[in-house]
């Protein structure tokens, strides 16, 4: 090869180089997948701006660039943020709603395919069973029983790790109708701390990515970090999966397969009706509980596009025998995956790798 020909292919490497995406955010953590070309992120970055502050009685953040901040609580407790990164909840009913659509900001987006990553602290017991690090997507922004909206407008699916210790997702159509499931299926809620309550004084990491898998199917993954301490790039390891194909899970109060009251608004009456396309909002809720929130980002994504890693020291446990082929196992393949259990210990044994479920739980 000439060195004119070196040159240029070396030209061409370093300009891929160049567009090629990081793989962490900007906080250092672990993306899953590209951010969808055009898109426009929201991240908690000005909350370390070194500047106090307290919003509340549905006002927003002054602070946050893109003015997205939302506050939709059920009281005027609404939210303190300390300038230095973190944000606590306040009042009874604190719903942080996370909404690019807003008409008069200088950039919109609605978020259908997401990818949400987050930490959280928990530092007080008590608060509601169902409460504790509680995130929605497809929300719509006013359809929790929000002043001039309409509760038909909910739309919505949680990812829960419960104040009581159990996860599961919940799928709410209409406020305050909703239906949940977890690993062991449709109206199940699996215990994610071996029966204890969620810890105390703990940063505990969320991955939560929802995204439509075809043109009739919706699928939920849930990752934890409970072992890093919030350090990047986190060891993640999943927790449970989901997809609603409009088939077998509910969208209404204990299951119940129809809506009422949402016809003539918008057609709405199949409970079991996959929630395609949603509201376009993130938000995060707790009840009677005051939390500690830091390095949140939401980014639309592109699901055809796993982010191959850098990190050679990423956590994801894969439970592909569970769930078979599919984007989970296709993201393993593209990272350097290494397998740790739920304390965090490297698992080296055939035994692990086969039974990957067979973990011993104790405190963490």
């Amino acid at each position: 090869m000439t060195n004119r020909m070196k040159v240029f292919w070396m030209f061409c490497a370093c300009a891929v180089a160049s567009f090629a995406e990081e793989s962490v955010d900007v906080f250092g953590f672990q993306k899953f997948f590209e951010t969808k070309a055009g898109s426009v992120s929201w991240t908690s970055e000005h909350w370390a701006n070194g500047h106090e502050r307290t919003f509340s009685d549905w006002s927003g953040d002054e602070e946050d660039p893109l003015q997205w901040t939302d506050d939709h609580s059920s009281d005027e407790g609404g939210f303190k943020v300390d300038g230095k990164g973190v944000m606590q909840m306040l009042g009874n009913g604190p719903r942080f709603h996370i909404n690019g659509q807003i008409s008069w900001t200088e950039k919109n987006q609605f978020f259908l395919n997401t990818e949400y990553t987050a930490y959280f602290m928990r530092n007080e017991m008590g608060g509601a069973d169902y409460g504790g690090m509680v995130v929605g997507v497809r929300s719509g922004a006013l359809g929790h029983a929000s002043s001039g909206g309409n509760n038909c407008d909910a739309n919505t699916y949680y990812a829960r790790f419960r104040n009581d210790g159990k996860w599961d997702f919940e799928k709410e159509w209409k406020h305050p109708g909703s239906y949940y499931r977890s690993g062991s299926g449709v109206g199940k809620q699996d215990p994610l701390w071996g029966g204890k309550p969620l810890p105390l004084n703990k940063w505990i990491g969320m991955k939560y990515i929802v995204y439509n898998k075809d043109e009739s199917t919706v699928r939920l993954e849930l990752y934890i970090d409970s072992t890093s301490n919030a350090t990047p790039p986190g060891k993640w390891e999943l927790v449970g999966v989901a997809e609603d194909a409009g088939r077998d899970w509910s969208g209404a109060s204990y299951g119940a397969a129809m809506i009422e009251g949402c016809k003539d608004y918008n057609g709405l009456e199949n409970a079991y009706d996959a929630i395609l396309n949603g509201g376009g909002v993130v938000l995060m809720r707790t009840d009677n509980d005051h939390p500690f929130y830091k390095f949140v980002t939401v980014r639309e994504i592109d699901p055809a596009l796993p982010i191959k890693s850098n990190q050679s020291t990423t956590a994801i446990r894969t439970f592909a025998h569970r769930f078979g082929k599919s984007a989970i196992s296709r993201i393993h393949e593209r990272l350097h995956i290494r397998y740790f259990d739920l304390l965090g210990r490297f698992v080296r044994t055939k035994e692990h790798r086969r039974f990957p479920f067979a973990v011993k739980f104790t405190d963490r």
